[in-house]
């Protein structure tokens, strides 16, 4: 041990009693006569000086207010918790309905290219038909349409048994 760093065995028990509050004769005594106990006891003293400032200072919320902001708190995660579902089943939906534009407009790509071109020509103006575009992409895309009601269904389906499946 260096020999400049006074040392006592009675440090602990001084500290000890400065945090207590209660102070032994012999133990004041001594910590009056002794460097470093008397170092010990200031240090201690300062420690409880600002613990006991910083007590006071301390703002603890009143437990009602507390109370409410937990019982918020639950029900805006409740909530979060239940929509969760839903919404993965809104954004199943919305890629289904992207995957079935682009599958359409890809299978008819030729019908959609002769039909823009009949828009440029003046004189097809009195033929152009719309009615008659949606006709010929019903007859080539029967069966993808069919497909996308089906898929329609099921995740209606999806959904509907996560929404009921707690209750």
């Amino acid at each position: 041990m260096n020999a400049n760093v006074p040392f006592c065995e009675n440090e602990a028990a001084v500290i000890e009693a400065v945090r207590r509050g209660a102070w032994e004769e012999d133990l004041r005594a001594h910590a009056a006569g002794c460097s470093a106990c008397a170092d010990a006891a200031l240090a201690a003293r300062v420690l409880r000086e600002m613990q006991a400032g910083a007590i006071a200072e301390a703002r603890v919320p009143a437990a009602g207010w507390m109370w409410w902001r937990m019982q918020l708190r639950a029900k805006r995660e409740a909530a979060e918790r239940a929509t969760q579902p839903i919404t993965l089943i809104e954004q199943l939906t919305y890629a289904c309905i992207a995957l079935s534009a682009i599958g359409v407009v890809v299978w008819n790509w030729r019908a959609i290219l002769g039909w823009f071109g009949s828009l440029g020509a003046a004189s097809h103006w009195a033929n152009l038909s719309i009615q008659g575009f949606f006709v010929s992409v019903w007859e080539k895309t029967g069966v993808l349409s069919l497909f996308c009601a089906g898929a329609l269904i099921l995740l209606c389906s999806l959904a509907a048994y996560f929404i009921f499946a707690e209750e």
